[in-house]
């Protein structure tokens, strides 16, 4: 089954992307995921990608902007799951590093500002980094996660600026010998989501995220109702035991009408709330009655079986 993330890098790359956002986009693989070498050729680009619609994505960018040579090689990963490796070998790559403003020297050195400027290369840029090193949790988890890991420290936190300058709350982690910039929060994921274009992928986020929180909302107030039947039927409970030691030790003719009414329906009724005792006064004498004013009746009940019990168990003792 394929990956929630997985799933959103694909629909990014089938999105289409102006000239100068393609430089953005391409300019965040080759400095997350690209690595430079020097030969008698010149300088080439190294950009590795496990995910082959991300590879051809970048060869249709780099063939579209530049016309190199690019080389395609596919290897096996060693180590865990084996997967594919898809490696895009570009030579004499000079003119195109200079074009997407990449230190030769410093590849992780952050962008400058000229590759920038647009709200929709910024986007891109975004997009770009995510599809190198990103990484969201599906929303069906009970952790909501969006993440950006790298290796340059100055580069994640260029990262997590530009995800800022989109009010994203994104902050910055370290992690072994990562620097991550994540994102906690269910809103401003979707928000990246919409940010990067991956719009069937944020329905899916929010539908999913809507269904889940209804249904634990539902659950929670499921467990509320069963809390509070159990502490009307704990209630209950006491004040029909109350109502016995008083037919035990004494006489319910002694108390007051109204208290006798009240004791008598909750002997008929021991599942009955204090609302539900209300009405069944109110249908009984046809005399109005608050809920306060038989929970105080209750509560006479109660002082009454108490005093009885403490009067007997006191001759008991004598």
């Amino acid at each position: 089954m394929i990956s929630f993330a997985r799933s959103v890098k694909e629909e990014i790359v089938y999105n289409e992307f102006d000239r100068c956002c393609q430089k953005a986009l391409l300019a965040a693989l080759i400095k997350i995921n690209g690595s430079l070498s020097i030969s008698r050729k010149g300088v080439g680009i190294t950009l590795p990608s496990e995910n082959a619609k991300i590879a051809s994505k970048s060869h249709k960018i780099l063939k579209n902007l530049y016309q190199p040579d690019i080389e395609l090689l596919v290897s096996k990963k060693v180590k865990l799951k084996k997967n594919n490796v898809y490696v895009l070998k570009i030579n004499k790559a000079k003119e195109i590093l200079e074009d997407l403003c990449i230190d030769i020297i410093d590849v992780n050195k952050i962008p400058e500002k000229k590759l920038l400027e647009k709200q929709c290369c910024k986007r891109a840029y975004l997009a770009g980094a995510f599809l190198a090193c990103g990484s969201v949790n599906h929303p069906n988890t009970a952790n909501y996660h969006l993440e950006i890991g790298l290796d340059d420290q100055n580069h994640t936190r260029f990262i997590c600026d530009l995800m800022n300058q989109f009010q994203l709350n994104a902050k910055i982690i370290k992690r072994r010998n990562k620097y991550v910039a994540y994102l906690k929060s269910a809103e401003k994921i979707g928000d990246f989501l919409r940010i990067v274009g991956s719009y069937q992928s944020l329905l899916f986020f929010e539908s999913t995220r809507i269904d889940r929180d209804f249904t634990n909302n539902i659950n929670r107030l499921e467990n509320c109702l069963v809390a509070n039947e159990m502490k009307t039927l704990q209630a209950s409970n006491a004040q029909i035991d109350d109502i016995v030691t008083i037919q035990m030790y004494g006489d319910l003719t002694v108390l007051d009408e109204k208290i006798q009414v009240i004791a008598s329906l909750r002997l008929e009724n021991p599942e009955a709330s204090l609302n539900e005792l209300v009405d069944l006064y109110i249908d009984k004498t046809n005399l109005s009655i608050s809920k306060s004013n038989v929970n105080h009746q209750l509560k006479k009940i109660k002082a009454h079986a108490q005093h009885l019990r403490n009067m007997y168990e006191r001759e008991d003792g004598a």
